[in-house]
């Protein structure tokens, strides 16, 4: 123990408690940057794990602030999104079905229509 007072100094228990309060609060901000960065992205549970278990390691910090500051996140290719399921194209299909119904009724002219329907499928 004596070792450890010669290596900090002739610090009592009082300046080591304010040095702690004030430090590691610091640290801390720190450490976890990568985390407070992407709290607004979809992908933040994955930063923020990736900054929890590696982010010891300076390699594993600044992997989660990279994933914190990339442009778009990769996309889960197990989720149902829409791009991955097909029913984009189905609504699609769909919106030409109303367009078309529209047109019959008369509601739409057969020159909105083509415009609508050339906007739907650009």
């Amino acid at each position: 123990m004596r070792g450890v007072l010669l290596f900090l100094g002739d610090f009592g228990s009082v300046e080591l408690m304010i040095i702690l309060i004030i430090l590691l609060p610091i640290v801390s901000v720190l450490h976890f940057l990568p985390s407070i960065i992407g709290f607004k992205r979809p992908d933040r549970l994955l930063i923020f794990l990736v900054n929890l278990l590696a982010g010891w390691s300076i390699i594993g910090w600044f992997v989660a602030l990279y994933l914190a500051l990339r442009k778009a996140p990769v996309p889960n290719p197990f989720s149902s999104s829409s791009a991955f399921t097909g029913t984009s194209a189905t609504s699609v299909a769909d919106e030409l079905g109303k367009l078309r119904d529209l047109r019959n009724q008369g509601v739409l002219t057969q020159e909105e229509f083509e415009r609508q329907k050339n906007n739907l499928i650009s």
